[in-house]
């Protein structure tokens, strides 16, 4: 019998990883998925049922569940309507996530921010640790979730909707029913106590980034190398490029789309608008020869020809800008986005426009203004760096390879020595 060779690569072992039911949330953990894979250990995806087929890409074993939570966010409903979307989607994959793990206990639970409750539930039930990552911003004592205090002018939720009362009675029967009550004894879980934080952004643009500490990992986009191998190539003669989108949850949007068209149109500029899947370039009629629309172009082969890009203010799409040290102007759509254009603004890599201010006349000025800015050019290529030297899924993989490392079971016993 020969002793345990300590240069071995440790055992494989078993994660189970959930996710939120957004595309840009799926997206930003393929990388790392893949990296875990790679190195022999197993992944158990709880994806939602519409992007099973996203995660499959991984060759990870997908387990699927059903989710209500709408697809696309356009127009954005109220504050305590994302509060009941939220809360019931939290608890969708309960039942696939327990009888998952039942078959095969994890060693290690990953969770987005947004889908804490069963993932921290089993971390207790197994006595495993959690990690929780972060699609965008991440969050502790000195900066709120998603980098801001809500806009003050949004409508707050209301206590006393019966909406809310409903949803605890069908989450506190589903619970039981699934035989999970004690799991939840101090009530829903906040994902407070993970073991490690990973954020998809970097440190240089995290609001307040000197304030966190080792528990937090900020990875960067995470891109893998289906994103850098994208090709797009503007057509002879023209000019400068301008990469618009809303990116792929609150993109139902054809009229800022005809807008955009409308404010560029008879200028020197070459605009590429991606419209989402959701939404037919036919949708938006006739459009000025400078203007091409697509349902989807890879950004970071557009934006390596870039001169601005304007988009809704998404990490992602923001990390891509960097990665190739693109300016943009961010137009917000929801809450935690008007957080990141002002974190846009004051890093000095573009411009903000609240939506309610938007016309031709003040969109063609912004984006002529950072296209024509040095510094904002400058800056943007700065955080680029920041971007490209991020560590993405490998550096995620060392991390979660150091939690793995600390529940190896003990080296078995030397043999005993027979006399002979």
């Amino acid at each position: 019998m020969s002793l345990p060779d300590p240069d071995q690569d440790p055992p494989p072992r078993h994660v189970v990883w959930l996710t939120f039911p957004a595309f840009s949330h799926l997206k930003a953990t393929l990388a790392m998925v893949e990296e875990l894979l790679r190195r022999g250990h197993r992944v158990s995806y709880l994806v939602a049922d519409r992007l099973a087929d996203v995660a499959r890409e991984t060759g990870a074993r997908v387990v699927p569940y059903r989710s209500t939570f709408p697809a696309s966010l356009s127009p954005p409903p109220s504050a305590t309507t994302m509060l009941v979307e939220f809360l019931r989607e939290s608890f969708a994959p309960l039942e696939a996530a327990l009888a998952c793990a039942e078959a095969d206990p994890p060693d290690l639970v990953v969770h987005d921010a947004l889908a804490s409750d069963v993932a921290v539930a089993l971390g207790r039930r197994y006595g495993v640790p959690t990690v929780r990552t972060y699609a965008g911003f991440g969050t502790n004592g000195q900066v709120p979730l998603n980098g801001t205090e809500p806009e003050p002018e949004s409508e707050p939720v209301d206590p006393t909707d019966p909406r809310l009362a409903e949803l605890v009675a069908e989450l506190t029967g589903r619970v039981a029913a699934a035989g999970a009550a004690d799991l939840f004894d101090g009530g829903p879980a906040s994902g407070d106590d993970a073991a490690l934080n990973i954020s998809f952004v970097t440190r240089a643009f995290q609001v307040r980034g000197d304030t966190f500490g080792d528990d937090y990992l900020f990875a960067g986009p995470c891109l893998r190398p289906a994103d850098l191998a994208g090709e797009w190539s503007p057509p002879a003669g023209a000019g400068p490029v301008l990469l618009v989108s809303l990116g792929t949850t609150v993109n139902q949007r054809p009229d800022f789309f005809r807008s955009c068209a409308r404010a560029f149109a008879g200028t020197p500029w070459h605009v590429v608008m991606t419209l989402g899947r959701s939404t037919d370039p036919a949708e938006l009629g006739p459009l000025p020869p400078n203007v091409e629309a697509h349902r989807w172009v890879p950004h970071l082969a557009v934006l390596r020809h870039a001169a601005a890009f304007v988009c809704q203010g998404g990490t992602g799409s923001l990390m891509e800008a960097m990665y190739e040290g693109v300016p943009v102007v961010v137009v917000p759509q929801q809450s935690d986005q008007y957080a990141i254009a002002r974190q846009v603004v004051e890093l000095g890599v573009g411009r903000s426009i609240r939506p309610e201010a938007l016309d031709l006349d003040t969109l063609r000025a912004a984006v002529e203004a950072v296209a024509a800015d040095p510094d904002a050019r400058r800056r943007a290529q700065q955080l680029g760096r920041s971007v490209r030297e991020s560590g993405g899924p490998v550096a995620v993989a060392d991390r979660l390879a150091q939690l793995l490392a600390d529940r190896e079971p003990p080296a078995p016993p030397p043999p005993a020595i027979v006399p002979g």
